[in-house]
C-alpha cells in the first residue's frame, strides 16, 4: 500500500488545481492524442489507458478517437470532473496509484500525458511506475509518454507570476532544487487576506538521456521521440520531450 500523504494527493485533490490549469484546452489535448495515433499502429478498438487521467480531456480524445478506454487518476475530484468530460461515452474510470497495478490490463497501449511522471521523492517509486506500465502492456505494446524537455524548462523558466481566478489571487514562484523543478503556490482570497493556502508541485527532472534508459532498462524499445505537439523531431530548444516507446517480445 502506498501511502498518498504527498503534494499531489493535497493538490490535485483541491478544486482551485483546475482553476489554476484552465487554460489547458481541449484542443491541446486533440493534438496530442492525434500525434499519439500517428505513432502509435492501433487500430479502432484497440485498449488504451490514460494513466494520470486527471480531468478527462485526453480521456474524452482517446474515446473519440475510437479506442476503448480506462482512466485512472489518485484524485477523487478530478476523477469527478474526468465523469462529467466523459459522460454518456463508453469509459471505465477508477481511483489508482500509478506505482500499483492498473485494472482491466493487458493494453495495446498505456498514455501518460501533461507531465504525470516524475512526482515521488524517491526515484525508485519512479521505477515502480515504469515496471507496472510495463507489466500491464500486451507484447509489442506502446507506451507514450508526454513529458517536459528538462533542458528547456531549465533555460526558460519563469521565475513568478501573479493570476487572478475569480475570488483568488494566485502567486507561483519557481526554483530548480536538487534535481527538481519546483513551483510554490500561494492562494489568497480577494478582500480576506487571512484566507491563505499554499501548495507545493515538485517533478523531477528527468533529461531525455535519462528516460530512455529507464525504459530501455524495464525492457522497452524507443520508437520515437518528439519536441512539440506537432510532432517535431525532438531537440532541446522545443518544449516537450515525447517519448513512444514499444514492450519488447521475449
Amino acid at each position: 500500500m502506498h501511502s498518498p500523504s504527498s503534494w499531489f494527493a493535497e493538490w490535485f485533490n483541491n478544486p482551485l488545481y483546475t482553476s489554476l490549469y484552465s487554460h489547458r484546452s481541449d484542443e491541446e489535448a486533440e493534438r496530442v492524442v492525434r500525434l499519439l495515433t500517428k505513432s502509435v499502429p492501433l487500430t479502432k478498438g484497440a485498449r488504451v489507458l490514460d494513466l494520470c487521467c486527471g480531468g478527462g480531456r485526453h480521456t474524452k480524445a482517446l474515446i473519440e478517437t475510437g479506442f476503448e478506454v480506462v482512466g485512472i487518476d489518485l484524485s477523487e475530484t478530478l476523477l469527478g470532473l474526468a465523469r462529467e468530460e466523459t459522460e454518456g461515452l463508453p469509459v471505465r474510470l477508477y481511483q489508482a496509484d500509478m506505482r500499483s497495478p492498473y485494472p482491466h490490463a493487458p493494453f495495446d497501449c498505456i498514455a501518460n500525458f501533461f507531465t504525470s511522471f516524475g512526482y515521488f521523492d524517491d526515484a525508485r517509486d519512479d521505477e515502480i511506475v515504469i515496471e507496472q506500465i510495463v507489466n500491464a502492456l500486451k507484447p509489442g505494446g506502446y507506451f507514450f509518454l508526454d513529458f517536459f524537455n528538462a533542458d528547456y524548462v531549465r533555460e526558460n523558466l519563469v521565475e513568478g507570476d501573479i493570476l487572478d481566478f475569480e475570488d483568488w489571487n494566485i502567486t507561483q514562484k519557481r526554483s530548480i532544487e536538487a534535481g527538481f523543478v519546483v513551483k510554490h503556490i500561494t492562494v489568497e482570497k480577494s478582500g480576506e487576506p487571512d484566507v491563505v493556502r499554499t501548495f507545493v508541485e515538485r517533478v523531477r527532472l528527468y533529461a531525455k538521456s535519462e528516460l530512455e534508459e529507464l525504459l530501455t532498462r524495464y525492457g522497452m524499445s524507443i520508437c520515437a521521440v518528439y519536441g512539440d505537439y506537432d510532432g517535431k523531431p525532438f531537440h532541446p530548444s522545443l518544449p516537450r520531450c515525447i517519448i513512444v516507446a514499444q514492450k519488447r517480445s521475449f
